[in-house]
């Protein structure tokens, strides 16, 4: 089976809560489009709900957990209909943020295990969507899968599910890329298979160099790897807000804190802001995961929450207003820095914010709770970014700007290259 020289294709978040996700899809739309000048894109969900009857345990079982990935996919290539089979593309898909889509909360473990969407997956519920699916990877010149941060160890499955799409469209014969993603994987099966799928890509794209030693070590070729800073820096921000001196916004990964045990430890962190002369608004790129916490701050601290609604561009622009912003999300702190505030950066379960720090070369320590005394340090470098506030910003623009060149000197020519286009 081979490709036509058609459309590019790119698999990300189209429908999200989060408008991390949705400046991440934005500015791989965008960065296509200008590898690609006049090259309809195609622009498709990740994690077809068809690949959900299968399972990451279903291959742990297996003697040879790779065979057994690499059966599968021969598998669900065989159902390929042919290019023909889909329509032309959307020429201006739509990316939306939507945080009425539900987050689950309870009986994470039950559901899991019940995994109904896998049974209604299992009797052909998903089938005429994944042909489909399969026939826009038959049409294209290049696939690109943007797994963006679903890449970690916390939750394995996603991972799986991105590595089925990309491995899919390789075997169909078409150039197929997975970019911009955090290695850090601790799951044996992902860790045997990952290494075998990823040699067989055109291209290979890592956020940072901590990401490029992780694959190493298990075992990882790096002929096809290239390393760029997550393309969300690329996004532009809405037109700029009057400052608001004196406030700091705060945004927290709520889940990934109540996981490891430090949540609590927050309503510290906010009141030492507030004894420091701070006045605390909370923010949040993902608002439904950390909306009951922050209704427990608001309640018991007094503080305000806003830009809940926003797209990812206004969202930037509301960041850059506060003279700092202190956040335990990644894209939280790349939005703010795209607005031009400067950034406490507090590390989450995995090293993606410290990756994105070290690759930007900004010289802040990234606090990492729950160590000793991580709660003081948010609070003095709060109190350090907001006496240098101007300093910081206007360095942080010449970075910024070097950054998105940097990004696009490492990325336009190596998309062509995939796609057998010259540059």
């Amino acid at each position: 089976m081979t490709s036509s020289p058609g459309e590019v294709l790119l698999i990300t978040r189209l429908r999200t809560l989060n408008k991390g996700n949705q400046a991440l899809s934005a500015a791989w739309l965008g960065l296509l489009q200008q590898a690609f000048p006049g090259v309809p894109i195609r622009v498709l969900e990740r994690r077809p709900p068809h690949l959900l009857q299968y399972t990451l345990s279903q291959l742990a079982r297996s003697r040879d957990p790779y065979r057994a990935f690499d059966d599968l996919t021969t598998r669900l290539a065989r159902l390929a209909p042919g290019a023909g089979a889909q329509q032309p593309p959307d020429p201006a898909p739509r990316i939306m943020l939507d945080e009425a889509i539900p987050v689950p909360v309870r009986f994470p473990e039950l559901r899991k295990r019940l995994n109904l969407r896998g049974w209604i997956a299992r009797i052909g519920g998903y089938r005429h969507s994944y042909l489909q699916r399969l026939a826009a990877c038959q049409r294209a010149r290049l696939v690109v899968v943007n797994p963006a941060g679903e890449f970690y160890p916390r939750e394995p499955e996603p991972a799986f599910y991105h590595l089925i799409d990309a491995h899919v469209s390789h075997k169909l014969g078409v150039p197929t890329a997975i970019v911009n993603h955090t290695m850090d994987i601790e799951d044996a099966t992902l860790r045997a298979i990952i290494p075998k799928v990823y040699r067989e890509l055109d291209l290979v794209g890592f956020r940072d160099t901590t990401s490029v030693q992780a694959f190493r070590e298990m075992g990882g070729d790096l002929g096809n790897v290239v390393v760029a800073p997550d393309l969300a820096l690329a996004s532009r921000t809405a037109a700029a807000l009057p400052r608001r001196p004196g406030e700091v916004a705060v945004a927290i990964n709520v889940p990934e804190a109540a996981a490891r045990g430090y949540a609590g430890r927050w309503f510290d962190v906010i009141r030492g802001l507030q004894a420091a002369g701070h006045r605390v608004v909370l923010v949040s790129n993902e608002a439904p995961s950390d909306h009951a916490f922050y209704e427990q701050l608001k309640e018991r601290l007094g503080v305000s929450m806003e830009g809940a609604s926003l797209d990812y561009d206004r969202y930037a622009a509301l960041l850059g207003a506060f003279d700092l912003v202190v956040t335990s999300r990644m894209h939280t702190a790349i939005l703010a820095m795209v607005g031009g505030a400067p950034v406490v950066p507090v590390e989450g379960a995995s090293f993606k914010i410290t990756g994105l720090f070290q690759e930007l070369g900004l010289p802040v320590e990234v606090i990492r709770p729950p160590a000793d005394g991580w709660v003081e340090a948010v609070v003095a470098q709060a109190n350090t970014a907001r006496s240098r506030r101007d300093t910081l910003a206007a360095d942080l623009a010449v970075k910024l700007d070097s950054i998105r060149s940097q990004i696009a000197d490492a990325m336009l020519p190596r998309l062509r290259t995939a796609a057998g286009v010259a540059s």
